[in-house]
């Protein structure tokens, strides 16, 4: 190592221990341990441009240990990103460029957001798949245009090798041998509640050589040298790599070796030792000129050449008269996504009469044909939720721009794989049954948080599908999709309100949940797909007078509706409200929603879920008809007719209360 390369680390690493001791809190441990990682991936392999954060070709960084933020921004600063001290000094301050936490984008430089232990695993796997998509789509063109070459790298922890999600992500990576993919681990056995050893024996080397990947391991992590030899070796082994770097934790701090300093503040004397160890005797964020520029130099070395090798490839995609490739370079070059994707365009007959979940399957496979950027799959249930595309080809290895991904049974890891796809513009779905939702629920969280257009398909929506008992019949899973924010549910009514959802979804860019029915549901009078943006609407008017209006969503807007008509013969007149979105409903509007549903009418409820949520529209809570409780094992009816809510006790309910 030369001297440089030597100062350099040493200064990362106490400016990273200067952010946590001005914050007052942080993780000083893991930024102590991979300083000299973090160094050499930026200063000798990574190709990065601090000046331009956002280029296209640029290598990944995801941080699934999320506690080594302030090590990273420490080394964004150092690199000549658009960060000052100020910015360092800030860590964890409201509405601050240097979060707890990685936000995507904030700072440029941060390539997505985590916190969740192992879900930046699954994420680094989507932006490595992704890569290998995109740019396998190139090379069918021209295979001479290798322009999207760029390689993910994914800082894990202990913690992300003890998580369930990690486990899934790097499974599955395994299975697809994923290369330009790196995990960079922290091994330094020590957790928050003590030494490793007491929660966690395992032997990763076999582990993940069992898996297919490439292993490395370091017992020296300070070297720059080796460290850089490593890491290129492992890009060479083209397959998804795994880089143990065996750390004592805290090393050269007063309590080197404990878990005291996995998370907490140094003290002034410890950092102050530290300082004279190091021969570092700058104030507190100041870096040294010599430092900023050697890194400087190296970055710029590399990457020039790279930078300018990509333009040329990129102008002579462009000068290809092609239309498939013209679409990937406007993705490329903009994130822009286009569907010529028009419910209009299709005309549906009266007497059209299917299962919901098939309408869907069709539609799925009109939209799949007209862009090569929607794809997905499903936990191992495609065939069950119906949502293969196109000829069944499945991607891995071999087929690398096939549109339907075996997940397998890892709805964790498929929601957080997701992510990662549609960090590079993808617009990508995952499937699996409704009553699973729950196992997706961080990746939802996720999608919200970034705001990533995944779309979450859910199929067997309620309790018409009971013969496998509660476990399987989903209640309270609309209720906490609707609880997150920057997340939209539908839940439309017929093959109408199932088209205007995919209009929607495809124009909307937004993360969302489409649930679905496995019940036969005929067209519906009155059902209007362009009606769809609004999240609600008048799908059967009153005749003459508003007696009350009845509320409903899915499978049950066929009920509500039937329910109206049978009770105008007794001389009651009701309003029917489809609403395929709450969430969409509640942007409108006061005006709208005094539309919709005015002040001091009788209103109603009929949804086969949880009763959360629906206070706000209905009457008091005698008007909302919903399942409160788990259900039963049995056949439908029977099941519905126990839980009083098939079509005759529901008729019974709504007349006794209109009237």
């Amino acid at each position: 190592m030369n001297q440089s390369d030597i100062l350099a680390v040493n200064e990362l690493k106490i400016l990273s221990l200067d952010i946590i001791d001005k914050a007052g809190s942080g993780n000083p441990g893991i930024c102590m341990d991979m300083s000299a990682v973090m160094y050499t991936l930026f200063a000798k392999v990574l190709n990065v441009y601090p000046k331009n954060p956002t280029f296209f070709n640029r290598d990944r960084v995801i941080l699934s240990s999320a506690h080594i933020s302030p090590l990273y921004y420490a080394m964004l600063y150092m690199a000549g990103y658009p960060l000052n001290k100020e910015d360092l000094m800030n860590f964890r301050r409201l509405n601050s460029s240097t979060p707890g936490m990685p936000e995507l984008n904030n700072p440029a430089g941060v390539d997505a957001s985590t916190g969740v232990a192992g879900g930046g695993v699954g994420v680094a796997v989507g932006c490595a798949l992704a890569r290998r998509y995109l740019n396998s789509l190139i090379q069918k063109e021209d295979e001479k245009l290798n322009l999207l070459n760029f390689t993910t790298f994914c800082f894990v922890s202990d913690a992300d090798m003890m998580s369930g999600a990690s486990e899934e992500a790097f499974s599955f990576a395994g299975v697809q041998n994923i290369e330009n993919l790196i995990f960079l681990y922290d091994a330094n056995q020590m957790t928050a509640e003590g030494s490793l050893e007491q929660v966690f024996h395992e032997d990763l080397v076999k582990k993940f050589q069992n898996k297919g990947f490439y292993v490395d391991s370091l017992k020296d992590s300070e070297n720059v040298k080796e460290i850089a030899k490593a890491i290129e070796a492992a890009k060479r082994s083209k397959k998804t790599a795994l880089i143990l770097f065996k750390n004592i934790i805290g090393k050269g701090s007063f309590n080197e070796g404990k878990n005291i300093v996995h998370s907490g503040v140094l003290s002034f004397d410890d950092i102050s030792s530290l300082k004279r160890k190091y021969n570092i005797f700058l104030p507190p964020f100041e870096i040294s000129k010599d430092s900023i520029l050697h890194i400087g130099t190296q970055i710029q070395e590399r990457t020039g050449k790279i930078e300018k090798k990509f333009n040329e490839m990129f102008s002579r995609a462009q000068n290809i008269n092609s239309p498939f490739l013209n679409g990937i370079i406007q993705l490329l070059s903009n994130g822009n996504f286009v569907s010529d994707f028009d419910s209009a365009n299709y005309k549906i007959n009266d007497g059209y009469r299917e299962p919901l979940i098939e309408s869907n399957y069709k539609i799925m496979n009109l939209i799949a044909p007209r862009t090569n950027f929607f794809i997905g799959g499903s936990a191992g249930l495609s065939l069950s939720c119906q949502t293969l595309l196109g000829g069944a080809v499945y991607m891995d290895q071999k087929n690398p721009t096939a549109k339907n991904i075996r997940f397998g049974i890892r709805e964790e890891a498929m929601s957080y794989i997701l992510n990662g796809m549609s960090l590079l513009g993808l617009r990508v779905f995952g499937s699996t049954k409704l009553c699973f939702a729950d196992e997706l629920k961080s990746g939802m969280r996720l999608s919200a948080l970034m705001n990533m257009p995944v779309t979450y398909i859910f199929t067997h929506d309620s309790i018409y599908n009971s013969e496998e008992g509660p476990v399987r019949i989903p209640v309270e899973q609309l209720a906490m999709m609707r609880s997150i924010p920057n997340f939209v549910v539908y839940r439309p009514a017929d093959i109408m309100e199932l088209m205007g959802t995919w209009e929607a979804i495809l124009q909307n860019c937004k993360p969302c949940a489409l649930v679905i029915s496995t019940n036969s549901i005929p067209k519906l009078p009155g059902s209007n797909a362009k009606e769809v943006k609004n999240g609600a609407y008048i799908i059967k008017p009153e005749v003459s007078r508003l007696d009350g209006i009845l509320i409903a969503t899915g499978s049950e807007v066929v009920s509500a509706m039937q329910i109206a008509f049978d009770l105008q013969k007794n001389g009651l007149d009701l309003r029917v409200v489809s609403m395929p979105s709450m969430d969409t409903f509640l942007t409108m509007g006061v005006t709208y929603e005094e539309q919709i549903l005015p002040k001091n009418v009788k209103t109603a409820v009929i949804e086969a879920g949880s009763s959360f949520g629906w206070h706000r529209f209905a009457t008091n809570d005698d008007f909302i008809l919903n399942i409160s409780d788990f259900a039963y094992s049995g056949y439908p009816l029977e099941v519905l007719q126990k839980m009083e809510f098939d079509y005759d006790s529901l008729k019974m309910k709504i007349e006794s209360l209109m009237k």
